[in-house]
């Protein structure tokens, strides 16, 4: 081989093979670590935009918050939570003065607070126990259960609901969180409502104690209807109160609040009964109980008021003619009081949890609606009335109404029915305090009589001419006619006493009387000392006058009279004198901040009459139950003192009596609304007196027999029945008058000389 063919290949050296490599290995090196920063760089700018994604979601999600619960403090004041609460109407028994439940008024929802410390401990275990067994550990937030609900409810949503992590009774809400959503009403099904309820339940627990959350949070559970709270749920179910349920009763309502239709007590009682016997399980599994204790729940029979019978039934609430009063009375004050709308006086009576202390004597009043609920007959008559409805025009039916009502001699109201028959309607006409009516015979005592002998006009046994007055106009015939007539018709055209008169209800006597006293002055005694509102003068209304002798001595009046103002009026007979005004609460308190709202204990009272006058007119009225228009019928049996006053219109539209006894001052009524001759002679007794008797001796049984007040200033004498003066030895028909001491006395007799 040519030699000069043959170049030796180069072939590099291990020094210069070892320079080569390097470089190589540089640009190999150059181009990894050129990537990995890159990616470096790609983590790092993702981090970044990831934290200020982050930063700007926290900084949203905190201005969400902050206005989300802006007005937290207010809303989550437990102090002062503004939900519809119950509001109950209390008695006070007149005998041990014990203070007793009367009545609840149930409004938007019934619900009654009552403090943790007077529920057994029981019935909260029973609560936490199912509801939130780390209750007393936690901060507002079980954040083991809740990211558990999170995960398990978006499993079961990607799943259709075929996988789940878990299924468990208690759901991730603890009680602080729902105690937010009885508070607050949110109950939207927003992504963002559980942030709200957390971030609330946190701040919870920093305000508030255990209990605070605990209690407030029974008080505003819901259960059936619109019953909300362990107290009302007790009360409606079982017509208890609350402290007085067993353990089997209170694991009952816990189970009711998971879900109040399935676990409704009344209309599911299995499903409801399954849930109790878990919840007691869960009780003995925690240690709120002991084996004894859950083998005797578990063994009771658990037994609920029907529906139709439940004092507190959530469907409907029939009150008393009482209740129904009290409400009105009420909400008038409101109104007046401090300056609310009708409306808005309504909705704070049924839903502002107020405790009304009423008048009421429940005696009484069970008394007067036993015997004015009686089959037509036993004391009103059944006369049927036909009559034409003047809005309509047809021609309907009627049958004889009646109402009663007492008034206690400090112008309480004790007890008030207002028609006949059962109660059907609640807040009905009630006839006792809003119907005006024609009063007869008992307006004589009211101003000519009382006003007569407190003037010294008159004496209890003055004589006084029984004839006819004047003569008017009949409207009928147009010819002249003697006025008044008495019931009767017919006169004795000669002097008769005052005690006569007064006790058969003698008209021309009355008018007379009446003429020496003066309308003017009957009228402003009526209206401005005994506050009978319905009288009108004849500067008011020329055309209807009550300024007159026949409206304020006889009872023909332009509108008429409550039997409740009446009733009031005649207490100053039985009171020494005086009047009071009428009411029928005590005072109104709000349950929630213990503020007294209204407040009748301070009313006014005033002096009428003498105490002399008072007690004259109470034996001159004592005289129409012994030998009068009452007589009849008698004084009721028991021995207790009483007076009173029988009423007739002279058309015999309407029918009065009006009883006093040392306890009470009943005024009853009878005749149709629309008014018509009640042709009442045929029946017999007179139904209005008979009716007060019954009564009388229902409330009065047991009762310490006590008289009326006595005045130091009457004196005794004995008088001649057939001319009214002092009596002689001649005379022969004597009897016993009442006299003032320093007033008007009778001369001695003058047709009887010995």
């Amino acid at each position: 081989m040519n030699a000069e063919n043959k170049r030796p290949q180069r072939r590099s050296t291990p020094k210069e093979g070892a320079a080569q490599k390097p470089a190589e290995g540089a640009k190999k090196r150059k181009k990894k670590g050129g990537v990995g920063k890159a990616i470096l760089k790609g983590i790092a700018a993702f981090c970044c935009i990831c934290v200020i994604i982050g930063s700007v979601l926290a900084v949203m999600l905190s201005l969400y918050v902050v206005n989300a619960t802006a007005n937290d403090d207010k809303l989550l004041n437990l102090d002062n939570i503004k939900l519809s609460y119950s509001t109950i109407l209390y008695a006070t028994d007149t005998e041990t003065s014990e203070i007793t439940e009367y009545a609840r008024l149930v409004g938007d929802e019934h619900r009654v607070w009552v403090n943790l410390a007077d529920m057994p401990d029981y019935l909260w275990q029973a609560f936490i126990a199912v509801e939130d067994k780390t209750f007393n550990e936690h901060n507002g937030v079980n954040w083991k259960r809740t990211i558990s609900a999170t995960l398990n409810l978006g499993l079961r949503k990607i799943s259709g609901g075929a996988i789940g992590l878990y299924d468990t009774e208690q759901g991730a809400s603890t009680i602080d969180q729902q105690l937010i959503k009885n508070i607050t009403g949110d109950d939207d099904h927003d992504p963002m409502r559980k942030v709200r309820e957390i971030f609330r339940a946190l701040e919870l627990e920093k305000k508030y104690s255990k209990d605070q959350i605990l209690e407030a949070y029974l008080n505003t559970v819901n259960f059936v209807g619109n019953t909300g709270g362990v107290a009302a749920c007790a009360a409606n179910l079982f017509g208890k109160e609350v402290q007085d349920l067993t353990l089997a009763e209170s694991a009952c309502i816990a189970a009711i609040t998971n879900n109040p239709t399935k676990y409704n007590p009344r209309t599911n009682p299995e499903n409801n009964k399954e849930r109790r016997e878990m919840i007691l399980g869960m009780m003995l599994e925690q240690g709120y109980i002991d084996q004894a204790a859950y083998d005797a729940a578990m063994a009771e029979t658990i037994t609920v008021l029907d529906n139709s019978t439940a004092a507190d039934s959530e469907v409907q609430s029939q009150n008393s003619w009482f209740t129904d009063q009290v409400i009105d009375d009420v909400i008038n004050d409101l109104v007046e009081q401090k300056g609310m709308s009708r409306n808005e006086a309504s909705s704070y009576l049924y839903n502002g949890g107020l405790a009304i202390y009423t008048t009421v004597d429940t005696r009484l009043q069970s008394a007067m609606e036993e015997v004015l609920a009686k089959e037509p007959g036993n004391y009103f008559p059944v006369r049927e009335h036909t009559y034409v409805d003047e809005e309509t025009g047809e021609t309907k039916t009627e049958n004889v109404q009646g109402c009663m009502v007492t008034v206690g001699y400090d112008g309480s109201l004790l007890g008030i029915v207002g028609g006949l028959g059962q109660k059907t309607v609640d807040r009905g006409f009630n006839r006792a305090s809003e119907g005006t009516r024609q009063t007869g015979s008992t307006m004589k005592p009211l101003g000519a009589y009382c006003l007569g002998i407190d003037y010294d006009y008159i004496n209890y046994s003055l004589g006084i001419y029984d004839g006819p007055y004047k003569q008017i106009t009949d409207e009928t015939t147009g010819q002249l006619r003697d006025w008044p007539y008495n019931y009767s018709r017919t006169y004795t055209e000669a002097n008769m006493t005052v005690a006569k008169a007064l006790a058969a209800s003698i008209n021309t006597v009355a008018v007379r009387v009446g003429a020496m006293v003066k309308p003017s002055v009957m009228l402003d005694f009526m209206r401005n000392t005994l506050g009978i509102t319905s009288l009108v003068s004849q500067a008011e209304d020329p055309a209807h006058n009550d300024e007159d002798l026949a409206p304020l001595v006889l009872g023909s009046l332009t509108h008429g009279v409550t039997p409740l103002e009446m009733a009031n009026a005649y207490t100053m007979f039985g009171n020494g004198g005086t009047i009071s005004q009428i009411h029928s609460y005590t005072r109104v308190e709000d349950v929630q901040t213990g503020e007294v709202i209204l407040d009748n204990s301070n009313l006014t009272t005033v002096r009428a009459i003498s105490s002399s006058t008072a007690m004259i007119m109470n034996k001159l009225l004592e005289n129409v139950m012994t030998q009068g228009t009452a007589e009849a019928i008698g004084k009721p049996a028991g021995g207790m003192d009483a007076v009173g006053k029988t009423g007739t219109t002279t058309d015999d539209h309407d029918h009065w009596f009006i009883g006093l006894t040392p306890y009470y001052c009943t005024a009853t009524w009878m005749g149709y609304d629309h008014s018509d001759e009640l042709a009442w002679k045929n029946y017999g007794l007179h139904p209005p007196t008979l009716a007060w008797k019954d009564v009388m001796e229902i409330a009065q049984a047991d009762k310490e027999i006590i008289a009326f007040p006595t005045s130091d200033s009457v004196v005794t004498l004995t008088y001649c029945k057939d001319s009214g003066g002092l009596a002689t030895a001649a005379c022969p028909n004597k009897a016993t008058g009442y006299y003032k001491a320093d007033g008007s006395q009778p001369e001695p007799c003058t047709i009887h000389v010995g």
